[in-house]
């Protein structure tokens, strides 16, 4: 186990923590978009002198690019913040309980490579490192047909 997360009610660990690094990495390069459009808001607004900006009048507009702008800067902060610790964790091999109690190994520890491609798949880099599905196995959802319980599941 590394952590509990609350945001993905869940301990991030060895069978999920690639969807929780994917999961930071998303929100932090959502978060960035979202400060990029806002920046280009406020430059379009400054250009027509606000007054094809938006259908709110020009302080409403500016007060909800503020509350934008800040909500996406929390986020990004947070997220790539918790996106670095992650990646660090997996580059040293340990997780981060046993960096916080500044626990010595007890194991060889594995180099930078190998440590990626235990989380994100084996292979060399490519494009299915930071796509979710790749590689996921699901179990099939539809119902069996030719299943009989034994009387052990009779009622």
């Amino acid at each position: 186990m590394d952590h509990h997360c609350p945001w993905v009610n869940n301990c991030v660990g060895e069978r999920n923590q690639r969807f929780f690094v994917l999961f930071t990495m998303y929100i932090a390069v959502i978060s960035s978009h979202a400060l990029a459009l806002c920046g280009y808001q406020f430059i379009t607004c400054v250009k027509v002198q606000w007054s094809e900006c938006s259908d709110f009048s020009p302080p409403v507009t500016m007060l909800l690019m503020i509350f934008l702008c800040m909500e996406s800067l929390l986020f990004f902060t947070f997220t790539a913040v918790m996106f670095g610790t992650q990646l660090h964790s997996i580059c040293n091999d340990e997780t981060e309980i046993e960096r916080l109690k500044n626990e010595k190994p007890t194991w060889e520890r594995q180099t930078r490579w190998a440590g990626l491609r235990s989380v994100f798949g084996g292979g060399p880099p490519s494009l299915r490192w930071i796509n979710p599905f790749a590689g996921l196995k699901l179990p099939i959802l539809l119902p069996r047909r030719s299943w009989r319980g034994g009387a052990e599941f009779s009622v």
